[in-house]
């Protein structure tokens, strides 16, 4: 249980908030590049840390993300226009490149020197891995890119999607990290409602956390139904600061980015990749149940969503067909996670003993901000850390073996039914 304080320290990431200074020291996603499709296309819109901002694909090709608001008298720059190298207000027509650096001010008197003497609020831009990065923090502490695995990926063994989701970037960081929840909601129905009972599922796995220089690995292993008494189903999952969580694979690995839009709004990028499998990314967002038009509104919102209850079949449910009565990802983490409120009120829960997970991302949040505000950096931004070299997976061992042998031991990763319908 936290106490408010905690809470609110945790969960509050605009400017000037103590959480907010910490994460905007990291390079954090902004869009996709199939946001800003080709040079000169509409300019959008970017709302990040309770920021709001505009991004846009010069004439070159090249990102810029500004702050929407014109310097000169605040005018939305999503209404302007895209040209020659720059983005033009529509009100008096200045314009600025993707630096921030100010083209024209066509209506300044000849001989004026002003748009030589200030700039518009622009943020470094990276362009990796299919996704537009951008850096918010200090100039002077702007750390090196996190060359995550799938930023090296062929393109056509990548897919990215993205969903919004309607309440605080930890509770979706903290759905990911608990361990035993996918037993029940995204699997009730064979754990629960129809156990297999020559062999039934082990749903009471144990947890241990390993502290990394990027954040921690989360090691749970239980009985292997198949044959409990010499074997063991491990399963790892790497939470990377200061909101990513690398997943156990699905036929290729699975990273979910969830970034705070503000504190009330995170997007979850679900991103599949893989360094030889092709990956069909219109059968993935099917799988995925993101796919725009059909799931998502045009903002990413979706279309199934709390104030419809997410279609919940209870008909279903009392059929014994279906556990959830909602049946499918992200609509079943987003449903129960969206439920507890905009912002959980952390004051009121009861930890178990299998939340050491969910005990641990909020004290390294915690201890991370902490630093911050005493002048020191961060944890997860050393030089030295191998973003490309974290994985997570999920394989069976033989009982004599600890559960962190699960990376160097000589087998495969078990795949899921659904493997076949994303990979090529």
């Amino acid at each position: 249980m936290l106490s408010k304080e905690e809470n609110e320290l945790l969960t509050q990431v605009g400017s000037g908030t103590p959480m907010g200074n910490m994460m905007r020291q990291y390079w954090i996603p902004a869009c996709t590049s199939a946001e800003l499709p080709e040079p000169d296309c509409d300019p959008i819109r970017v709302r990040l840390l309770g920021e709001n901002l505009v991004a846009f694909r010069d004439s070159e090709g090249r990102v810029g993300i500004l702050d929407e608001q014109c310097p000169h008298r605040g005018v939305s720059l999503f209404l302007g226009r895209n040209e020659e190298g720059g983005l033009r207000c529509i009100y008096h027509g200045w314009k600025m490149d993707v630096n921030g650096r100010i083209l024209d001010m066509p209506c300044e008197p000849r001989g004026s020197t002003l748009k030589d003497r200030m700039l518009a609020t622009a943020y470094p831009v990276r362009e990796e891995g299919g996704l537009v990065w951008v850096y918010m923090g200090p100039a002077d502490l702007k750390p090196r890119f996190p060359d995550f695995e799938w930023t090296a990926c062929p393109a056509d063994c990548v897919s990215i999607g993205k969903a919004r989701e309607d309440c605080n970037y930890l509770q979706a960081v903290e759905g990911t990290v608990d361990s035993n929840h996918a037993a029940v909601l995204h699997n009730g129905k064979e754990n629960l409602l129809f156990p297999d009972a020559e062999s039934p599922e082990d749903i009471q796995p144990l947890v241990e956390i390993l502290d990394t220089p990027f954040g921690f690995c989360r090691g749970t292993w239980r009985n292997h139904a198949p044959d409990p008494e010499n074997f063991q189903r491990v399963q790892t999952m790497n939470f990377v600061m200061p909101f990513y969580c690398v997943v156990p694979p699905r036929g290729h690995a699975h990273v979910h980015l969830y970034v705070p839009i503000d504190d009330t709004h995170t997007w979850d990028y679900s991103i599949y990749y893989s360094k030889t499998l092709k990956i069909d990314h219109e059968k993935a967002l099917r799988r995925r149940h993101i796919v725009p038009g059909v799931d998502l509104y045009p903002d990413g919102s979706k279309i199934r969503n709390l104030s419809n209850y997410y279609q919940q079949d209870r008909q279903a449910m009392r059929e014994r067909r279906i556990f959830s009565g909602i049946g499918d990802n992200p609509h079943e983490d987003h449903g129960v996670q969206e439920s507890m409120g905009p912002v959980y009120d952390r004051t009121k829960e009861h930890l178990g003993s299998t939340d050491t997970g969910i005990i641990r991302v909020r004290q390294m949040l915690l201890d991370s901000v902490r630093a911050v505000a005493r002048g020191e950096a961060p944890l997860g931004l050393d030089e030295a850390i191998t973003y490309n070299e974290i994985r997570s997976y999920l394989r069976v061992l033989p009982h004599h073996l600890p559960w962190h042998a699960v990376d160097t031991y000589p087998t495969e990763d078990l795949l899921p039914d659904y493997s076949d319908a994303t990979v090529g």
